[in-house]
């Protein structure tokens, strides 16, 4: 048969390393990006190389191999240290070196903070760039699953539960002890007496352990706890996919290249009450006078909004609609129109909702119309108090107006949202399966996403200015360091474009 034949494989070829990749490889990028870092500053654990003993692996080969994994979706140690015996690139990369699985582990690990470090620092160089548009941002929250087990998650009410059947078992075998001390007829030789003994007392230990963990929690003031990771809590994940142990990654995404500005961790489902942190911790990156961004309905939080407005962060947040206790939503909350010149409220019937309050100085207002409400013929679709609707306003409400007329005049540039701030979360997880953590704990757990989020920036600024693009810009930047560092050294326009070519 004509097929397409192999090579020999006892044939000896000769062959330089820096032929495994071309001069449009990304991993050139990695490569140049890493050696321009100033790694000891950023906070990693080069240690001490002394002429005595096996000398370590240089922070820059192990770092490199990191992100190379993580813009590749390869996280494991074991794999990679895998890839750095049969994958060319890396071979290229890291110059043949082969660190064992668990030297690579240890390295993310004890190296959390500077990878937090490297992550801002080139949020920095990107906005050097101008690569961040600094006008419009998107806020939005997303689940990952904890490298916690779930067996050893305990909640107030599983403890209480697990304390019964063990409580309930004891007695158990109790009564068949009673039993067989009492009855002639049965023999010893049915019931294992020294055995049955032996379960009762584990089973006094384990409701002794259970009781040690509902101090713990009644000493700490929370409802759950998990002994593998205790920063870990239990979060809602979907509407349709339930609940699981794990962390809440909250991301602010810039609207110009969909690049990642600043990220934060918490181990708590709700978003409410995260709008002002994040969009402060980029507007205070950015350094820019005012900033507007955009955030789905579970943000919608009226201090908040005072806050953003205080701080001239103009906020875009769509209102969630809350149901009366009938459930007919043609008189749900939103449908009451409020009159500020007026100050009263208008039905869905037309009628008029004057404010009842006695006290002036008071912080909510109480609006009702009794009489209107006894002779509707839709009360019954309204309320089931027996003096009409009632509505209560603070004086936050303004500031919730503002931001939902604001969202109704602006609903071509607030649509931008989802495709702005789910695009990074969802390139993550389906690039490099980043459904799930791990590393234990708020600070390793930063670090991870971090790498994770400096893959993805990375990879968006090979597209936007391409492989050539950034590192020429790095070739500039490496040129502009050592005219700092040779301030007093003249240096001429023949010299410079010399060393741009060269480097």
């Amino acid at each position: 048969m004509n097929y397409i034949i192999g090579e020999d494989r006892t044939q000896m070829k000769i062959e330089s390393i820096d032929s495994y990749v071309n001069e449009n490889n990304e991993v050139r990028v990695i490569d140049k990006i890493v050696d321009v870092m100033d790694i000891e500053s950023l906070g990693f654990n080069i240690g001490k190389n002394d002429t005595v003993g096996r000398p370590k692996f240089n922070p820059r080969d192990i770092l490199k191999l990191y992100i190379y994994g993580y813009f590749n979706g390869i996280r494991s140690s074991r794999k990679l240290a895998k890839q750095c015996a049969i994958n060319k690139e890396v071979i290229w990369l890291i110059k043949g070196l082969a660190p064992k699985y668990r030297v690579i582990a240890d390295f993310r690990k004890d190296n959390s903070d500077a990878f937090e470090a490297v992550f801002k620092s080139f949020v920095n160089y990107c906005i050097e760039l101008d690569l961040y548009g600094k006008e419009l941002i998107a806020v939005d929250g997303t689940k990952l699953e904890a490298s916690a087990s779930k067996r050893k998650h305990y909640s107030k009410n599983k403890l209480a539960k697990m304390k019964e059947l063990a409580q309930s078992k004891i007695l158990e075998y109790l009564h068949d002890i009673d039993i067989n001390d009492n009855d002639d007829e049965i023999t010893s030789k049915d019931i294992d007496k020294d055995k049955i003994v032996e379960s009762i007392k584990r089973l006094e230990e384990k409701v002794a352990y259970y009781n040690n963990l509902e101090n713990t929690l009644i000493k700490n003031d929370t409802n759950e706890i998990n002994l593998t990771d205790p920063d870990a809590k239990t979060v809602k994940f979907g509407a349709n996919q339930g609940t699981d142990v794990g962390y809440n990654v909250q991301s602010v995404v810039d609207s110009k290249n969909k690049l990642i500005a600043t990220f934060e961790v918490i181990n708590n489902s709700a978003d409410q009450g995260q709008l002002y942190n994040m969009s402060k911790k980029a507007k205070d990156i950015f350094n820019c006078e005012t900033i507007e961004v955009l955030a789905d309905k579970g943000y919608f939080d009226t201090k908040d909004f005072k806050k953003c407005e205080q701080e001239k962060i103009i906020s875009y947040v769509s209102k969630p609609r809350y149901s009366n206790s009938i459930g007919d939503s043609r008189y749900f909350l939103d449908r009451f129109r409020y009159d500020n010149n007026k100050d009263i409220y208008i039905c869905p019937e037309g009628k008029i909702l004057e404010c009842i309050n006695k006290k002036t100085k008071s912080n909510s207002r109480r609006y009702c119309n009794s009489e209107a409400c006894q002779h509707c013929k839709n009360k019954s679709k309204c309320t089931t108090s027996s003096i009409g609707r009632t509505i209560t306003r603070t004086e936050m409400e303004q500031f919730a107006e503002i931001v939902n007329n604001r969202v109704k005049n602006n609903q071509a540039k607030y649509s931008q949202r989802q495709a702005l701030v789910e695009h990074p979360f969802r390139t993550l997880k389906r690039s490099i399966n980043f459904y799930h953590l791990l590393l234990r704990g708020f600070s390793k757990v930063r670090g991870e996403i971090s790498i994770a989020f400096f893959s993805y920036n990375l990879k968006r600024v090979i597209n936007i200015l391409g492989v050539k693009g950034i590192l020429h810009s790095l070739m500039l930047l490496i040129f502009n360091l050592i005219c700092y560092i040779y301030e007093t050294t003249p240096v001429t326009k023949s010299y410079r474009r010399y060393f741009i070519r060269k480097v």
